[in-house]
């Protein structure tokens, strides 16, 4: 069922257009150089969401393409780096064979911090490496590319790209860790903290992809354990914008393996994740950070949110089948398309955090409008 206006959804299908353009898509190569893991990762589920909604096949392939791209230049050492080829380390027809073996680079622009520097905590923003939440998001628009073409390819993509996540799991003074962000060929932690939500994100794919691709089920069943370890214990509640998105869209994928599968681990009720999402949105409503004035907001962070409501909302029927009640939330999922409102505004997009991250910020912006009418593909 169509849940926004079509003028809505033109906005949205222009902004990606526009991104298309900007990037290369459309057969530029000139313009396909640079790349962004989490920008990408969701244009590929926008696009294919567009072409469910329109039925028009080249949105569909230039999800493909994108896919393609990211492989060719994330899954390789930059051209500003001294180093060459497959990040992996593999050889390069093998190496093609298995562009996530070695993870995927973050996309940024600045090399990363090397042995010999000292940590700047506010350059590590834009310095290159690993982020393992931007591979859990790669690793979801594989699946759903596998859903899409029946490709198991993409499958083995998906599986291998979380299982070289596993470097991101060390053991420091005695306690095992999983650090937020690592070198570019996982061989050393670049910051010395951890993402509150990195084990359950692995764990919820550890536990679909080790019945998705069985041929590597006994190394999945035992990255699986790992997560689940880390797990155990683990407060996972965030005030954090984006971040409540992302346990929002967590829940939604609990829930789905719930039903899937009677016997899950702990960690994954999703009752539990859901009440943990409910104390960040009445801290955020509390905090009345969304009545900022767009020059003191960031929209990607807020259509992180955004989307993830609309996906929540369209995927109730899971939760109903398992006598979860979504009632809590429906005060917030009007917050859905108030976000969208704001940042569909032209005097809001003039801004000059709207502009400085133009493509995370539009893609983001038309992945929640699309999320609305297609949330499976999310």
């Amino acid at each position: 069922m169509q849940t926004h206006k079509p003028e809505s959804l033109t906005s949205a299908s222009n902004l990606m257009d526009a991104f298309a353009g900007r990037t290369g898509l459309n057969g530029d190569d000139s313009k396909a150089f640079h790349r962004y893991l989490w920008t990408d990762a969701f244009a590929v589920k926008t696009f294919l969401g567009l072409a469910d909604i329109y039925g028009k096949k080249d949105y569909s392939d230039k999800a493909r393409r994108l896919l393609e791209l990211v492989h060719r230049k994330l899954g390789r050492f930059s051209l500003t780096d001294s180093r060459r080829g497959w990040i992996s380390g593999l050889p390069e027809a093998e190496g093609r064979a298995h562009p996530t073996a070695g993870g995927l680079r973050i996309g940024k622009n600045l090399r990363e911090r090397q042995v010999s520097e000292p940590l700047d905590e506010r350059l590590e923003w834009e310095r290159d490496g690993q982020y393992f939440h931007y591979n859990t998001r790669w690793i979801h628009s594989l699946l759903k590319m596998a859903e899409e073409t029946a490709d198991s390819e993409y499958l083995y993509q998906a599986a291998e790209l979380l299982l070289a996540g596993r470097k991101f799991i060390l053991e420091v003074n005695g306690e095992t860790r999983m650090f937020w962000k690592m070198s570019i060929d996982l061989s050393r932690p670049q910051v010395a903290s951890s993402g509150i939500h990195d084990p359950l994100e692995g764990l919820i794919l550890a536990e679909k992809l080790k019945v998705a691709v069985p041929e590597l089920a006994p190394q999945l069943k035992k990255l699986a354990a790992e997560f689940e370890n880390l797990c155990h214990g683990r407060d996972l509640k965030t005030n954090d914008t984006l971040g409540i998105g992302g346990l929002l869209l967590s829940s939604v994928k609990a829930a789905e393996a719930a039903l899937q599968n009677r016997s899950i681990p702990e960690a994954l009720d999703p009752e539990k994740l859901l009440k943990d999402c409910l104390i960040g949105l009445e801290n955020l409503e509390n905090s009345k950070e969304l009545s900022f004035t767009s020059a003191r907001r960031l929209s990607f962070r807020e259509c992180g949110l955004s989307l993830a409501l609309r996906v929540l909302k369209g995927r109730r029927a899971i939760f109903e089948q398992q006598s979860i009640s979504l009632a809590p939330f429906e005060e917030y999922f009007p917050l859905a398309q108030e976000i969208e409102e704001f940042w569909l505004k032209p005097k809001n997009q003039d801004s000059v955090l709207w502009k400085k991250h133009l493509n995370i910020n539009a893609v983001s912006l038309a992945a929640s409008i699309v999320a609305g009418n297609a949330p499976k593909k999310f």
